[in-house]
């Protein structure tokens, strides 16, 4: 009997705990840093001796190598817009929270997590907001720009002015 009541006390805290962090993450999801996944935009070929080796050996066949294609040229990069060049970034604003806040892909809590921001990451306002549904998310979103280039969104209650 001391065995079931111990099993059952082990589950009740275990569950508990389980369901106290499901309950308390949602409200601190921005402050809990977390990575977006890294996306291989590229896939990768197998080299000459990974196909060699894949294919069955046959007489008389003559393995050619590809040669690699070069990098695009620096005009590709110029062919940017000129917003996006870390030259025309101005900081108005910071990340005013004590810990890394999430840099979203959209308004909300439930779009994709571009990146984690560290305290005082300086940010570009892009004069673009939306008011929050809902009230945990504070009062509104406004839209960022990183000094990398990257746009995305943050709570206004996360972010304050500029100071260097």
């Amino acid at each position: 009997m001391v065995g079931i009541t111990m099993v059952l006390t082990m589950a009740i805290c275990i569950f508990g705990a389980a369901a106290l962090f499901a309950w308390l993450s949602r409200p601190f999801s921005d402050l809990i840093p977390v990575m977006a996944p890294v996306v291989n935009e590229a896939p990768v070929e197998p080299t000459a001796r990974e196909s060699a080796q894949a294919a069955p050996p046959a007489s008389n066949v003559i393995v050619q190598q590809e040669q690699p294609t070069p990098p695009p040229a620096p005009a590709a990069a110029a062919a940017a817009p000129a917003s996006a060049s870390p030259e025309a970034f101005t900081p108005t604003h910071q990340i005013g929270a004590s810990q890394s806040v999430n840099f979203r892909s959209g308004p909300s809590r439930s779009d994709p997590i571009i990146v984690a921001l560290s305290p005082a990451t300086p940010l570009q306002y892009l004069n673009e907001d939306q008011a929050t549904t809902n009230p945990e998310d504070g009062t509104r979103w406004m839209k960022f720009r990183v000094e990398s280039g990257q746009e995305g969104w943050v709570r206004e209650i996360d972010t304050e002015p500029y100071h260097p």
